[in-house]
């Protein structure tokens, strides 16, 4: 038989495999941003994501692994999905702006939460922290390519835009994880106007 004859019938098997790692790498995430990594067990996100405990360690065999490769996961592909829904303007303050505004709403995610959880963790656990690394590394790399997509190859190519990036994403951060004990609204966050200020003076010397 021909090696391509029983492609049609691996396919529906390899679909399925893939929407239950989904729905597992979904859960987990959920999992830890509402109960935290102490309480985020396995049996939660298997109950979650309604799948066999069987099915669930045949993709993650190890806790530490499922909990590092949702979060790495989803926010990459929420980072593409931001991305493809964004109609970004094409004058420069314009797009400065919505960049900014879009760099924002992504620490509301609860990717966001869910990665806080793991760096508190990982402070006091050797095997996370060496897990998470890479990891951490891989997202950095993800996120300065999406953040050049946001603000354009132009703005993205002037000497002030990485130290630029470097100030917002770590001022960005350490708001939103303010709300996590306040729970205030990050759609009135005052901080915002201010950042959208500071990359105009930044990139276009306004």
């Amino acid at each position: 038989m021909p090696a391509d004859a029983a492609e049609p019938g691996r396919r529906p098997v390899q679909e399925r495999g893939l929407r239950t790692q989904a729905a597992i790498l979904d859960a987990a995430v959920q999992v830890l941003a509402e109960d935290g990594y102490a309480a985020a067990t396995t049996v939660r996100v298997q109950e979650r994501a309604e799948v066999s405990r069987g099915r669930m360690l045949h993709h993650f065999p190890s806790r530490d692994e499922l909990f590092v490769a949702a979060v790495h996961h989803l926010a990459s592909t929420r980072l593409d999905a931001q991305l493809v829904e964004l109609d970004l303007p094409a004058e420069a303050g314009a797009r400065i702006d919505a960049a900014v505004t879009a760099m924002w709403a992504s620490n509301g995610q609860p990717e966001f939460l869910a990665s806080l959880e793991l760096w508190t963790a990982a402070r006091h656990d050797d095997g996370l922290r060496a897990a998470l690394l890479p990891t951490e590394r891989r997202m950095g790399a993800i996120l300065r390519e999406t953040q050049r997509r946001l603000f354009g190859d132009e703005l993205a190519a002037l000497p002030a835009f990485e130290p630029l990036m470097e100030l917002l994403v770590t001022s960005m951060r350490g708001t939103a994880m303010t709300y996590a004990i306040t729970g205030a609204d990050p759609a009135s966050e005052p901080n915002l106007a201010l950042w959208r200020r500071l990359a105009r003076q930044q990139l276009l010397g306004e």
